[in-house]
């Protein structure tokens, strides 16, 4: 019943066309940022190609933890009861997989002490999950599950840390190739 009297309230909040489109944009293209970090963090350093791989490896385990969680508890998204800003075909809601895939390697990043990155993450993730539900395609106990599913994803990350070490060759590799494009770059300052 919590689930329903907190989605009528959030449901309440919409009307404005500007606030209702821009919820709409940001439930689906925030969850862009976490490749986006993930090149960002490759292209740095040695340091961050390493901790690039281990939260892809939080996100890809967050997901898939929600798609089993996702087997073992199921309900329609509230376009189903409700009327909402967008009508969904009914499907399983729980949890949110954009949630997860967001919030995952915010925490991930966390982890490994890359605090810029997952300040960003973490509050991309918690705006996609307000404005999933606001939208209606989540309930609020969907985002819950999305945040136990990204906490799994976390502590994946952290039982497997240092574990990557056959992944030398291809980070070498890489970091040939990007020393070969900066060669080739004018650099900052010369005419």
């Amino acid at each position: 019943m919590e689930n329903e009297m907190l989605m009528k309230a959030l449901l309440s909040l919409s009307g404005n066309p500007v606030l209702d489109s821009l919820m709409m944009v940001l439930s689906e293209v925030l969850v862009l940022l976490v490749p986006l970090s993930l090149v960002y963090l490759w292209l740095r350093d040695r340091e961050g190609k390493e901790n690039s791989v281990l939260i892809a490896g939080a996100t890809f385990g967050a997901i898939a933890v929600s798609y089993l969680m996702g087997l073992l508890y199921s309900h329609q998204n509230p376009s189903a009861t409700f009327e909402t800003l967008v009508a969904f075909e009914p499907e399983n809601a729980f949890p949110s997989q954009h949630t997860a895939a967001i919030l995952a390697p915010a925490l991930a990043s966390y982890l490994v002490r890359e605090k810029e990155v997952s300040a960003v993450l973490l509050i991309s993730g918690l705006i996609t999950g307000f404005a999933r539900m606001y939208i209606g395609e989540h309930w609020p106990i969907d985002i819950l599950g999305a945040f136990a599913a990204a906490s799994t994803g976390m502590i994946i990350v952290y039982l497997f840390q240092g574990r990557f070490d056959f992944l030398e060759p291809i980070y070498g590799f890489s970091e040939n190739i990007e020393d070969r494009i900066r060669k080739q770059l004018p650099s900052v300052g010369e005419e």
